[in-house]
């Protein structure tokens, strides 16, 4: 009985300095405002963004888009706005930690077939940089994070060439100046005959890699895109992968390292399956993708 009520006791001690520390932490961080449901292209229903902005911290600021995963068929910004739900990537933490942070919907594949949601995303990326001055936004230094889907679609950003950009003035461009992948396809058609991706991308290619639509599946994945230059990368793979063939990331990361590409990180981890930053949480990473962004976007 005495052992058990001291180890009863010892328990309730720690819930209680657990309780104390989360309130001391609540108190201490930094205020945050938030922007729910910006629309960023108009006749795009789905297409609206969340922005979160550190309360007292004037700008420009850098911004981190946030792009939500779901298999291009499910999902929604909200997973990464609220900060009470402890996502990694979230955007309110982001606005902590001094940047400015929105995370955006897109069409879903069953509503329209790629590349529409990388159309949407590069909008989104072009409405920051048009609200920068509203906003007090950095619209040079701009990077993109996403889990899964949203993965692949951050990688896009920096490495596909958008053909509207030719002719535009640079403060409309839809290049980002860095791009995280926890998990983001990176060879469609690899992925596409591993199998374990395949509806999900049949879906969001229109249909299987024959054909005409072969080229397409190669200007839609991030292995395409093998260059000497282009912004810092950050790769977060799972070994263990079930959805994602790790060997894509193996491939892609020594194709840009033959080519000469200078700011790689590569983040390979034994023993753990999809999207080890957002869904396996894996404790180190966090600090990982925030110093990447740290590094790569805050002026020096």
């Amino acid at each position: 009985m005495m052992t058990a009520g001291r180890t009863g006791l010892a328990i309730v001690v720690v819930l209680l300095f657990r309780n104390l520390n989360a309130a001391a932490a609540e108190k201490v961080a930094p205020p945050v405002r938030t922007f729910l449901n910006l629309s960023y292209k108009s006749g795009c229903k789905a297409c609206l963004l969340d922005l979160a902005l550190p309360a007292k911290q004037p700008g420009p600021l850098p911004v981190i888009v946030v792009i939500h995963g779901g298999g291009w068929i499910e999902g929604d910004k909200s997973s990464f706005t609220s900060d009470k739900l402890g996502v990694p990537g979230n955007v309110v933490d982001f606005a902590r930690m001094g940047f400015a942070a929105a995370t955006i919907n897109y069409r879903m594949s069953r509503e329209a077939p790629y590349p529409a949601a990388l159309d949407d995303c590069r909008a989104a990326i072009r409405w920051l940089r048009a609200h920068a001055a509203e906003y007090e936004l950095d619209a040079g230094r701009i990077g993109a994070y996403g889990n899964s889907a949203g993965g692949h679609l951050a990688l896009l950003l920096a490495l596909a060439e958008d053909p509207a950009d030719r002719g535009k003035p640079i403060d409309q461009s839809s290049r980002v100046q860095a791009a995280a992948s926890d998990s983001g396809p990176i060879d469609l058609g690899a992925d596409y005959r591993r199998g374990t991706l395949r509806a999900v991308i049949d879906g969001f290619m229109g249909g299987p890699p024959a054909g005409d639509r072969a080229a397409q599946y190669e200007r839609a994945s991030p292995s395409h895109y093998v260059s000497s230059q282009g912004p810092p990368l950050l790769f977060i793979y799972g070994e263990l992968d079930t959805q994602v063939g790790v060997e894509t990331a193996d491939r892609f990361v020594t194709a840009l390292a033959e080519a000469g590409r200078k700011d790689v990180t590569y983040l390979r981890l034994a023993h753990v399956n999809h999207c080890p930053h957002s869904l396996q949480r894996v404790p180190f990473v966090k600090d990982a993708v925030d110093q990447f962004f740290v590094r790569t976007l805050r002026p020096h």
